[in-house]
């Protein structure tokens, strides 16, 4: 039983003391007619009075009328539904909606007392089992169990005051939950100064369970913006109950746009056997400056254990839509003099002066893409270094390939529908060798660059019919050629290219066809006289046919539905034209670089797929599943009502969504799903006999695949062949020999999660396998997965592609492990089980890992060690262990410690 009412203010409220009594409502009678009649004739005075004297049969319609009236007005539901205004627009700005069980009126106090009442007043809801109203003061007030909810903020608390006039309200005893960032703020007294602004005093905050907080933040004072930057002073964090630091002035931001303060810091430990790699523990204090919404700025203060402080500097900007750009800066300014016997480089321990020892370190960079117009765009780009080892020593790039010393670039590109036309330029400086050294200055001089150079590429479908289609295409370049030392050049390339593709029957063919067109004019560097002209016209061609056969096979079996096997042989040849590229009987100094093939190639695919049999699992809402329902954001009231369904056990889907249907304010559909998504599934139902009700077919999916690829290399055949171009590659087999090995690759996927995979090499002139490989994937799910591998190679070999194997014989692993819910560890790591270096060290890397994750916070700490091998100035190799630490921290989402001071930021 229900009422709401639309009240008046004190101007027109009649004189007559009304109460309504608890659990009733004012309704029409007979008894009451005189008095409607009374009020009747003093608004109407004399019309009124015929219309009662002279129409009988009006009256009895009308007293009809009120009298149903009266009694809808006593079930209250219809009313209580629509929530008519408390008071009218005149009196408030906002009108105020009431929804209520029961109610009192007391006319002469104006106080309106409401039990299990809803009151919305603008974007406020208030819940409470009682709650009053001062009419004449615009004043609510709520004690018991109160509920507030404004956005996606929700507040629990043992008393509420809210004032209409200004919307100011004070909370006690209160706890607020921010669902957007899913933050928890509690607090003896809790101000609401503003729309999404709330003032609390004596307060906490954390991500956590508040009862028992894994983590928090005590403050005297905390500014909380659910829609802006929350701050506090006097703050002081910690962790299990116990204050690990404090902060006079902590800030963070509570928005998705961004904020300037300090960043969290950035922390890692880096040992080195060697001490030119060995750099201690190092901590970066990064501080984000947002200028405005098109530029910012983040300064960091780089602090290294064993070579002392520097700064970085990241601006970023995008002044306009298609705009984006972005300036680094890196600078270390290291406080002890390098050793150079332990240095490599082209200096050497006695050529090595007093400010070689000193070197000064850094990195400039910038990249800027901008587009004109929808298929128009400008990239350009650059990079410094200062030395050949910056990228090893602070970026901790292994083997920086290639190890630049310096790289420009510029294209400018338009966009067309056959095609496209660009316009670059490139210069890149590489250190000599790729040596990685702090005292190597020496760079690569006869490196070439293209300044500038023009490129396009044009392509149509010239016939299109049922079963067949040519296209054609014709691509380019112009370029001019720089380098520092020999000589410079100009060179035109043109390559045109016919491809057809057509069905005879059961047999796909494809034909192509092309030309490369050459020609260079070079000149001497010193003189700047013209040295000669050289080109070279070569002629490409491949040709393949392949077809499919399959053939599906019913299974009667608890597993799959269906299998299908599918066999697609596949033969491809290969034409790369022997043409002389030389300029003058010498190595050409541009272009040049096309190797004659004809390679022949054979290969067959077996394909097994299967369908499985899809049993509908039971489903339970477990305490995992609320655990995952509140991280990711879900109402903490509907977590409440789920509290009802925990631990019942759900045959179906459809069970489950029933019973969240029946649920009080049912979720809704997009909530369902995230609910089905993330419910504890148990054992598949399977129902025995004849038509298996409970099953269904899943998709098609692969649970074989055996490959064999057999190439012949043409060019092998004759023991004399000497090519009039460049070499050809690959030397897999002794010239005359020209049947390569045959590759097998066999991967299994038995079960989700769980893959097999193995390669061979076997070498027909040597009768058995020279190579091969095994490895084991299972993945149960992100946190517990596992693998190994194996493999091993006789001898060094390079393919008529380029690729290039090691001889090697190695076995890697990886475990990754989910301890607890919120807790897992994994390892993974390479043996050489050949080892041949001077500590006969066959752990050759390994990385260890713990992630602690519960539902409020995480931790991920990290160990990474590796040998490698590094030259001296004197050109000894010298082995070494390299050992780092990784620690990432995150407060539940929130980035801490995150500062600013006041009145820094917007």
């Amino acid at each position: 039983m229900g009422c709401s009412l639309a009240k008046q203010d004190d101007s027109t409220r009649a004189p007559a003391k009304t109460i309504a009594s608890v659990g009733s409502c004012a309704k029409f009678s007979s008894k009451a007619l005189p008095e409607f009649r009374a009020a009747f004739r003093s608004f109407w005075p004399d019309r009124g009075l015929l219309i009662f004297q002279t129409l009988p049969l009006l009256r009895t319609f009308l007293l009809f009328i009120f009298l149903l009236l009266g009694l809808f007005l006593e079930g209250g539901s219809a009313q209580s539904a629509r929530g008519l205004p408390l008071i009218p627009q005149s009196a408030s700005r906002d009108p105020l909606q009431v929804r209520a069980q029961s109610y009192t009126l007391d006319p002469e106090t104006g106080i309106a007392r409401y039990k299990n009442a809803s009151l919305t007043w603008q974007s406020i809801v208030i819940d409470g089992t009682e709650v009053l109203y001062d009419t004449r003061q615009q004043l609510i007030r709520a004690e018991g169990y109160v509920r507030v909810s404004e956005g996606s903020v929700t507040a629990v608390m043992e008393r509420l005051e809210l004032r209409l006039q200004d919307g100011s309200a004070e909370f006690q005893g209160a706890t607020i939950f921010d669902s957007r960032n899913r933050a928890y703020l509690t607090a003896e007294i809790v101000q609401r100064l503003g729309e999404s602004h709330y003032l609390a005093l004596n307060c906490s905050f954390t991500t956590c369970n508040p009862r028992t907080p894994a983590w928090e933040i005590r403050g005297s004072r905390i500014d909380y913006f659910s829609e802006n930057f929350s701050s506090s002073l006097g703050s002081s964090l910690r962790v299990g109950g116990v204050p690990v630091f404090y902060f006079p002035y902590l800030a963070w931001p509570t928005v998705t746009r961004r904020q300037s303060g300090f960043l969290p810091p950035e922390y890692s430990i880096t040992r080195s056997s060697l001490p030119k790699f060995d750099l201690g523990y190092r901590i970066g204090l990064p501080y984000f400056w947002a200028l405005d919404d098109e530029h910012d700025l983040t300064v960091t203060y780089d602090w290294v254990e064993r070579r002392g402080p520097g700064w970085k500097l990241d601006y970023q900007y995008a002044f306009r839509e298609g705009m984006r750009g972005e300036v680094r800066s890196q600078r270390f300014w290291e406080r002890d003099p390098r050793d150079p016997e332990q240095e490599a480089g082209s200096l050497s321990a006695e050529e090595a002066a007093e400010s070689n020892l000193h070197p000064s370190r850094f990195k400039y960079a910038f990249n800027h893409n901008q587009s004109f117009g929808p298929a128009t765009r400008l990239i350009a780009s650059g990079l410094v270094y200062s030395d050949s080892q910056f990228q090893k020593e602070y970026e901790l790039i292994d083997e920086p390939n290639p190890n630049y010393a310096q790289k420009l670039t510029l294209s400018l590109s338009q966009q067309f529908a056959e095609g496209n036309v660009a316009l670059s330029a490139t210069q890149d400086r590489v250190y000599q060798g790729n040596e990685i050294a702090v005292l190597n200055n020496a760079v690569d001089r006869s490196r070439v660059q293209s300044l500038p150079s023009i490129s396009f590429r044009w392509s149509e479908t010239a016939w299109r019919s049922q079963n067949t289609t040519l296209n054609y295409a014709l691509s380019g370049s112009h370029t001019r050629f720089y380098r520092e030392e020999g000589l410079n050049g100009l060179g035109t390339v043109l390559n045109p290219e016919l491809r057809l593709r057509s069905t005879l029957g059961v047999v796909g063919v494809s034909l192509g066809v092309a030309k490369q067109v050459s020609n260079y004019r070079v000149w001497s560097i010193d003189t700047g006289e013209t040295s000669g002209e050289y080109d070279f016209n070569v002629s490409l061609a491949d040709v393949a046919l392949d077809t499919v056969i399959s053939r599906t096979f019913a299974l009667d079996n608890d597993l799959y539905s269906r299998a299908k096997h599918r066999v697609t042989p596949r033969l491809q040849y290969e034409y790369i034209e022997d043409v002389s590229q030389n300029f003058q009987n010498e190595l050409p100094p541009f272009g040049g670089t096309l190797r004659t093939r004809r390679l022949a190639t054979l290969r067959v695919e077996n394909l097994l797929l299967v369908k499985r049999r899809v049993y509908e699992p039971t489903l339970k809402v477990s305490f995992a599943t609320l655990n995952r329902l509140r991280k990711e954001g879900l109402d903490e009231l509907l977590l409440q009502r789920l509290e009802r369904l925990k631990g019942r056990e759900f045959l179906s889907e459809s069970d489950l969504e029933s019973a969240l249907a029946r649920l009080p304010g049912s979720p809704d559909p997009e909530v369902v799903e995230t609910i089905l998504a993330l419910a504890e599934r148990g054992a598949p139902q399977r129902t025995p006999g004849v038509g298996r009700r409970s099953e269904s077919e899943g998709k098609a999916e692969i649970w074989g695949r055996l490959t064999f690829s057999q190439p012949y290399d043409f060019l092998r055949t004759h023991p004399d062949f000497d090519p009039v171009g460049p070499t050809p590659l690959g030397n897999e087999t002794e010239v005359g020999q020209p049947l390569l090995p045959l590759k097998t690759e066999l991967s299994v996927f038995p079960v989700s999660g769980v893959s097999v995979n193995y390669l061979n090499r076997y070498h027909h002139q040597r009768h058995r396998v020279v190579e091969y490989a095994l490895g084991v994937q299972v993945g149960l799910s992100t946190n517990n997965r596992a693998s190994v591998s194996f493999r091993e190679n006789e001898v060094p070999y390079t393919t008529p592609y380029g690729a290039e194997y090691a001889a090697t014989k190695t076995f890697g692993f990886s475990n990754s492990h989910e301890l607890h819910e919120a807790l897992s560890a994994g390892i993974s790591g390479s043996f050489d089980l050949t080892p041949e270096s001077a500590f006969k060290r066959r752990l050759t890397e390994n990385s260890l890992f713990l992630k602690y994750t519960p539902d409020c916070w995480n931790i991920t700490l990290r160990l990474q060690e590796q040998a490698a091998t590094t030259l001296t100035s004197s050109g000894q190799e010298v082995e070494y262990v390299e050992r780092a630490i990784y620690a990432n921290i995150d407060l539940g989402g929130i980035s801490l410690p995150e500062q600013t001071f006041p009145g820094w930021s917007e």
